[in-house]
């Protein structure tokens, strides 16, 4: 009752020391905002448009740009206890809009496709609710307004999925929202007996106390962060401003081999063997960081042992105490090798025939590009041959499209038998091969090549129970007799290779 009749005897001023409090805290928070804003539309970027992305950014950056600008007006008024309504009003407006716009991320910025993303999605929020409890505590109003407004969407998006997992975590995130509200009201009442504790030293016992339960109540949310970020797909590493690890998570232990307990306080060179692409040793995007004191982002390989080796992309941001002081980064990282594997077939495809895997149009005109350019260098020459098969149409229709396709692939590694390493064998579509014979080239070695081909494809051909018996027709051109360019060269060689049929097949024309 005592403590009772003190605090209102304070009231004004109590509730002028709480609305102060909110824009102490505020700048650290805002640059928080920030940085988890930009790390959420990074990680996210995989499966949301970058339309969207921006879209989102745009207003987060906006809104705290707002509530930055109604910070430094507070900070040049300073106003008096008489103001405090106003004020408080102010940071109000400024929280219930950005709590909107973090509560949209659980609809704009929530894949449907990818339940790592979806969980990395409620990390964020829940971390960025447990940060706000400890920010807008001082005042309860501000404090249940933001957890409201960011968790209920969550929650909403979790139950309309319809699924066991999904609808779980919907139940998970309504009790944690349960959770923080317990929170906030114990931290409000340890801010609120705090506060009047600088008016009554008599209570300063209570004080202390209030604060151990304070202090349990956020050990317990960073065991239950520290549960979330085990959980998501991401490698996930901490370090101080010194550079050694405070933190790793499972996927940051399997990417490195070190467990979190023998890494714990060692230096990051020690823990992750990280090299560039050309083989050379080098840093890790958050040892960068905390040198440069920015956002770094960067593509390394990691070794396991010395013989495992993993592909990563890492962003490292660094990490601030209220006084803007580095105090170390944070960084995630993940495996591409499957992003790279992708990558590769897809540039293979690009270039190679899908049947035969030989060279398609595509990488010939390169090719033959590239020795133009060598023989006017070199002043030299070179031949391009143009094959086509000869009643290879028949075979096709009266044996079936796969015979016609184990015929194709046959001819190819025959083809490949009869020229040289450095020479190109491409396949235009169909029946239709064309040989690149690079190098200076008299016509006697073209001859014999051209020999060498007619012979091999003379040979029979197994296909399936039956033999068959396939000649070809060869049309040459010249580099530079017959033209300057790919395509003048390709015409010339398909010409030629008509004149070879209508003399009988089985043979060369130049």
């Amino acid at each position: 009752m005592k403590s009772i009749i003190i605090e209102n005897g304070y009231s004004s001023q109590l509730y002028a020391e709480q609305v102060k409090l909110l824009y102490r805290n505020a700048p650290l928070a805002y640059s928080a905002t920030i940085i988890n804003g930009a790390i959420l539309a990074f990680v996210q970027s995989a499966y949301i448009s970058t339309f969207v992305l921006f879209a989102w950014c745009g207003c987060l950056v906006a809104v705290t740009a707002m509530r930055a600008a109604i910070i430094w007006w507070y900070a040049k008024a300073k106003p008096g206890p008489e103001h405090v309504t106003f004020w408080n009003f102010l940071y109000l407006t400024g929280t219930g809009l950005a709590s909107i716009v973090w509560g949209a991320a659980a609809i704009v910025l929530f894949p449907i496709d990818s339940i790592a993303h979806q969980l990395f999605v409620a990390f964020v929020l829940a971390g960025m609710s447990a940060a706000g409890v400890t920010v807008l505590a001082s005042r309860l109003e501000a404090c249940l307004l933001f957890l409201l407004l960011t968790l209920l969407p969550l929650i909403y998006r979790y139950f309309t999925l319809h699924t066991t997992l999904q609808t779980a975590m919907g139940v998970m995130t309504l009790i944690f929202l349960v959770g923080m509200f317990v929170s906030a009201w114990n931290f409000h009442r340890a801010i609120r007996t705090s506060l009047n504790l600088r008016f009554d030293k008599r209570e300063l016992l209570a004080e202390i106390e209030q604060r151990r339960v304070v202090e349990e109540s956020l050990f317990r949310e960073r065991e239950r962060l520290q549960t979330t970020l085990s959980s998501i797909g991401e490698g996930v590493a901490l370090i101080d401003a010194d550079g050694r690890i405070e933190y790793l998570n499972p996927v940051a232990e399997r990417l490195c081999g070190w467990r979190f307990h023998s890494a714990l306080h060692r230096s990051v060179g020690e823990v992750f063997a990280c090299f560039d692409q050309n083989g050379q040793r080098t840093t890790m995007a958050m040892e960068d960081c905390l040198h440069m004191a920015s956002q770094v982002t960067k593509q390394n390989v990691l070794y396991h042992d010395g013989k495992i080796k993993y592909p990563i992309e890492e962003l490292a941001t660094v990490l601030y105490d209220r006084h803007s002081k580095v105090v170390g980064a944070v960084s995630v990282f993940r495996d591409v090798t499957e992003v790279l594997q992708k990558f590769e077939q897809l540039t293979y495809a690009a270039d190679h025939d899908t049947l035969t895997g030989l060279p398609n149009r595509n990488l010939l005109k390169d090719r033959t590009k590239q020795a133009i350019a060598r023989a006017q260098r070199k002043h030299e020459n070179f031949a391009l041959l143009f094959l086509d098969l000869d009643s290879f149409k028949m075979i096709n229709d009266s044996m079936g499209h796969a015979a016609g396709d184990t015929l194709l692939i046959d001819v190819a590694n025959r083809l490949v038998g009869c020229v040289r390493e450095e020479d190109t064998i491409a396949r235009l579509g169909g029946d239709e091969f064309v040989i690149l014979l690079d190098g200076p080239t008299q016509e006697k070695q073209v001859k014999i090549v051209a020999d060498k081909i007619l012979n091999a494809l003379r040979k029979p051909f197994r296909l399936g129970a039956q033999t068959v018996i396939v000649t070809a027709s060869i049309g040459c051109s010249w580099y530079p007799t017959n033209g300057s360019d790919a395509e003048t060269l390709l015409i010339h060689a398909d010409a030629a290779m008509y004149r070879a049929k209508q003399e009988g097949r089985d043979r060369m024309c130049v």
